[in-house]
């Protein structure tokens, strides 16, 4: 008998876990044209198009016409009566027990039931429209306090004597500020205000032209600094809330939302041969001014710096794009301790296998990662071994272009981490690893998959 009413408690269990979900359930290209982005330098330059990309810094100079003006809820859960159900067995007021005696000391189960079914929630659309109004005014009123409006006055001894202007963020309540290399280029006087009033004169720290980033630091601070949350650029995906916050046109502290658009772009900062990888597209707009200021997830988080956009006009085309914050983790602290950051360097140039490749090498389809076209002498890559291609070559080095052969090693993983593009090789250099760092290079060559060892060097500094 015993045995036959622990049967039906485990009976009774499996039908109320079955009616839960039921109630749950119910409620509610790449251009073949373009050999694109080296590790270590470029290939060819990109073909060039009517669109421009510009950093978006709002920089007014008197300098020559030429000169580029800114480098710059759910539905109801309603759970039912569970005491009608335990009633079956004459257990109305009895926790669900395991379903044989002895098989574990642990408290009863289902323990929080009771509070769901408390929590019932029925929101009509008008009241989740006010809800998020409600959340993006609460993000802004938090996010607002550590978010910065840059002067920059460059003067006549530069030789680009003019007024600019651009976003920061706090990064530390020992006063310095993230913002672009390019909002304080060449400045001889920088003034930074906050939304409380305060205005204070800053100092240059560091700056990393391959990233695009700068930190500069605040003098005499009265007031208590409000670091600015830091998130996850490496989970953030197409589709999520972006929310950006800056100085677009000098109209201060301006708060625009959108969507992160596209993940892992690869982007060059424009004062570097080198690209800034894993970079956030978003349509939120950003406009002059908006550079050096925070992108943020939904919760106020910044995910990344926004830094250009893409436009025939100067002004947002729905197409900005931000450093990923993950690289900003690992560059800033550098800036600020060293002066400097340096970057892994494998001493290859390369391309990501396309259509046109695995036609010239009559390769399978499945192969996918980065073709190696150069690699540079004793560098890192030649020394472990890896080959580039055999095509004709310029007396420089360089390959001719028309006249590869295609036959260069193909880079699929790195670490075990597979690669699928030359973005993704460039962005896990630059996220993942340091100088001297051994790493072990996944290669396909001559039909199959190798593994080859190899010491990461460092990149030259740039000036």
């Amino acid at each position: 008998m015993n045995t036959f009413t622990n049967l039906k408690k485990l009976l009774l269990g499996g039908i109320i876990s079955l009616t839960l979900v039921a109630v749950v359930a119910c409620s509610g290209s790449v251009d073949p044209t373009v050999v694109d982005t080296s590790v270590d330098q470029p290939v060819a330059a990109q073909t060039g198009t009517p669109e421009q990309v510009v950093a978006v810094a709002d920089i007014a100079t008197t300098s020559s016409p030429d000169t580029v003006l800114d480098n710059a809820m759910d539905s109801p859960i309603i759970l039912g009566d569970l005491d009608e159900l335990a009633e079956l067995d004459g257990t109305a007021s009895d926790s669900i027990q395991a379903a044989f005696d002895g098989d574990s000391d642990d408290g009863p189960t289902g323990d929080a039931l009771p509070e769901l079914a408390e929590a019932e929630i029925d929101l009509t659309p008008a009241e989740i429209v006010e809800a998020q109004s409600l959340h993006l005014a609460s993000v802004y009123e938090e996010v607002v306090q550590s978010v910065v409006y840059i002067v920059a006055e460059v003067s006549q001894i530069s030789g680009r004597d003019g007024i600019g202007s651009g976003s920061g963020f706090v990064w530390d309540t020992e006063g310095h500020i993230v913002t672009n290399y390019h909002v304080i280029q060449n400045a001889d006087k920088l003034t930074v205000k906050f939304f409380n009033g305060r205005e204070y004169r800053a100092d240059i720290v560091a700056w990393d032209l391959s990233a695009d980033l700068a930190v500069i630091k605040l003098r005499n601070v009265e007031h208590d600094l409000v670091p600015i949350a830091v998130g996850d650029s490496s989970e953030i995906r197409p589709g999520e809330m972006a929310i950006a916050l800056g100085n677009p046109f000098g109209e201060e502290f301006t708060m625009t939302t959108g969507i992160v658009s596209a993940v892992s772009r690869t982007l060059r900062s424009g004062f570097s041969s080198y690209s800034i990888p894993s970079v956030i597209q978003t349509d939120a707009a950003i406009n002059p001014g908006n550079s050096g200021g925070p992108l943020l997830d939904m919760n106020g988080a910044v995910i990344g710096v926004n830094t250009q956009i893409k436009s025939e006009s100067n002004q947002s085309s729905g197409v900005g794009f931000a450093v990923p914050v993950d690289l900003v983790k690992r560059v800033v602290p550098s800036l600020i301790t060293e002066g400097h950051h340096t970057y892994a360097l494998m001493g290859i140039s390369g391309n990501e296998v396309n259509i046109d490749i695995r036609e010239s090498s009559s390769l399978l389809g499945d192969v996918l990662g980065a073709i190696v076209l150069t690699v540079t002498p004793d560098g890192p890559a030649e020394l472990a071994g890896i080959r580039g291609d055999t095509g004709e070559r310029a007396p420089s080095g360089r390959l001719i272009s028309g006249l590869e052969n295609w036959d260069g090693d193909i880079i699929v993983s790195l670490n075990s981490i597979r690669m699928k593009s030359m973005d993704d090789l460039i962005g896990y250099l630059a996220l993942n690893t340091a100088p001297g760092d051994d790493i072990v290079v996944g290669i396909f060559r001559d039909g199959v998959e190798i593994a080859i060892p190899m010491t990461l060097g460092s990149r030259p500094e740039i000036s």
